[in-house]
């Protein structure tokens, strides 16, 4: 799938058309060293490749704000993009020579009622619908990992970690689990289990996490041999209680009244437990309530109000703003919380259960008090009522560790089919890969005179990928090549095995480079290859070997800025 055009238009019409060809599209800032007071990267040749990135499903922030400093934000582009109601129109076409198949996708930066997220003339407003439809009209699949955004995630090299990694393009805080669906994707290989890896590792983790806690009171080895010991005691204590003759109706009184002793101390103990369960979910409810955004309304209604007056067209005001951060934290609370209501009621339930029991309790130890028996006896069925309850509590630990491990026996049995599954893959995930490195060596060779390989890594959370470097830690440009070497060599890699891919390549911050590989890369690489590279780069950075007429695809300068604002 090939970018065919970018159109930025907005209420007042049309603003700017860029329309892509095959092999190497340059963005030209034309803005020379001697005319840069500042930096110079304010003309918007990135925003070119984060639009692209917007219209293919990201929130589009590093439009207008910076990724490292979330709260330096560039107000005049914000505004302008929501005031004026920027439209962003993105074609992809299956092929710029003879297209058969065209995807139209149309965004804004509005929000609720307003937000336009068109894929086709459709309005997808949910987010996660929006990634799963693109994924199967550009991918041919319907899994639900990785996703489209983590798909394309290599294509469109424009945030730090895409540009310093070369395979780890995701956020720093992405599980393996979800790198190892990523990559497999990659290499043709089926991901259709991954999303249940996903979920139980979750599951497992969560159960793990129960046991830490179950430890506090005692492995289940030190509960089983408390329970041998208790049990000894219990059977002497009984031996001597037997010496003792009292009415058939006393005895029956004292063996309810030790029943009833040992059914509270389960209770108490089952009691226990729930409470750690909902503990656990009412952790996690705070730790999301923390990210609610606690403002007094009242204190910057004042700042509203001189706001609005510099600013008349304000689009949301700031409880709108606070309503709809708070509205998804509640959404995921309620998520967490679906076992709560069933936890409340069991507590309920056996507090009932609990004080009709106590009430029995003092019911039977009235009558056993009124009635003659000695000191010894006394003091034996205090013995005997003590080591039942403890009985009943280490029975019911016990209990809770065995349903806990049988527990995470299904899970990793489960986790383990699916590894094995996995594992039954392995041929064919290192043939994928021998077949990769056949292009990756021949560009890499080509670029630096050495051969880099793509290699796995596998650990028992999943497969990894590694790539060799020989001299251990490379210049930035050199790292640079790298990277461009991987994303050429994957196009080639999926065309020979005919797999869904996309064609274009985007790159930013090309310039470290040295001017030979960049020659390469520009002149050799990209004009070769059945892609585009679509780079943006100052005008002074070009080789003077390079005929830049023949694949200027828009110029922009200090005097004509993308949105010509």
């Amino acid at each position: 799938m090939f970018l065919k055009e970018l159109k930025i238009e907005n209420k007042f019409g049309e603003i700017r058309t860029i329309e892509f060809r095959k092999g190497l599209n340059l963005i030209v800032d034309e803005t020379t060293e001697k005319d840069k007071k500042t930096t110079g990267n304010n003309v918007g040749k990135t925003t070119v490749l984060r639009l692209v990135d917007f219209c293919l499903g990201s929130d589009g922030k590093n439009i207008y704000q910076d990724s490292e400093f979330k709260e330096q934000e560039n107000i005049v582009i914000k505004d302008f993009l929501i005031d004026t109601e920027v439209i962003i129109t993105l074609r992809i076409d299956n092929d710029l020579d003879f297209p058969s198949e065209t995807i139209t996708i149309r965004k804004n930066f509005l929000k609720y009622s307003k937000k336009l997220q068109e894929l086709d003339g459709e309005n997808i407003k949910d987010n996660k619908e929006f990634d799963l439809a693109l994924k199967k009209l550009i991918f041919k699949t319907e899994v639900e990992k990785p996703t489209f955004k983590q798909i394309i995630s290599k294509n469109i090299r424009d945030e730090k970690n895409k540009l310093a990694n070369i395979v780890k393009v995701l956020n720093p805080f992405t599980k393996i689990e979800e790198y190892e669906a990523l990559f497999l994707f990659w290499l043709g290989v089926s991901t259709d289990t991954h999303n249940q890896k996903e979920l139980l590792v979750k599951e497992k983790t969560r159960e793990e996490n129960y046991q830490k806690r179950l430890k506090k009171e005692g492995e289940l080895s030190l509960i089983d041999q408390q329970i041998e010991l208790v049990h000894s005691k219990i059977e002497e204590l009984q031996e001597l209680k037997a010496k003792f003759n009292f009415n058939e109706k006393f005895e029956l009184q004292i063996d309810e009244l030790n029943e009833v002793k040992l059914s509270l101390s389960k209770l108490s103990t089952e009691f226990s437990r729930l409470n750690m369960r909902k503990e656990l979910i009412i952790e996690s409810k705070e730790d999301l309530e923390q990210e609610k955004t606690n403002i007094d309304i009242n204190q910057i209604e004042l700042l509203y109000k001189k706001a609005s007056k510099l600013i008349p067209s304000l689009q949301v005001s700031f409880q709108e703003t606070v309503q709809f951060h708070n509205d998804l934290i509640d959404e995921k609370v309620k998520y967490i919380e679906k076992e709560f209501p069933v936890i409340i009621e069991k507590l309920k339930d056996i507090t009932k259960q609990i004080d009709s029991l106590r009430k029995r309790e003092r019911e039977l130890s009235e009558f056993i008090s009124a009635s003659e028996y000695s000191d010894n006896y006394d003091s034996i069925l205090k013995d005997l009522n003590s080591y039942f309850e403890l009985k009943g509590s280490l029975e019911e630990r016990k209990k809770y560790w065995i349903n806990s491990n049988e527990k995470l026996e299904r899970i990793n049995g489960e986790l383990n089919a699916i590894n094995t599954q996995i594992n039954s893959k392995d041929n064919l995930i290192q043939n994928r890969i021998t077949l990769f490195n056949k292009y990756f060596t021949k560009i890499s060779n080509k670029l630096y005179g050495e051969e880099y390989l793509l290699s796995t890594q596998k650990n028992e959370k999943g497969y990894d990928l590694i790539v060799t470097n020989i001299e251990g830690n490379p210049s930035t440009g050199k790292k640079k090549g790298q990277i461009a070497a991987f994303d050429f060599a994957y196009i080639q890699f999926a065309e020979e095995i005919e797999i869904s891919f996309v064609n274009f390549i985007m790159h930013d911050q090309l310039e470290n480079m040295h001017d030979n590989q960049l020659s390469t890369i520009l002149v050799e690489l990209a004009n070769s290859i059945n892609c585009q590279f679509i780079l943006p780069i100052v005008r002074d950075k070009i080789p003077s070997d390079l005929p830049i007429d023949n694949y200027v695809i828009v110029t922009l300068s200090e005097n004509d800025k993308l949105f010509k604002i």
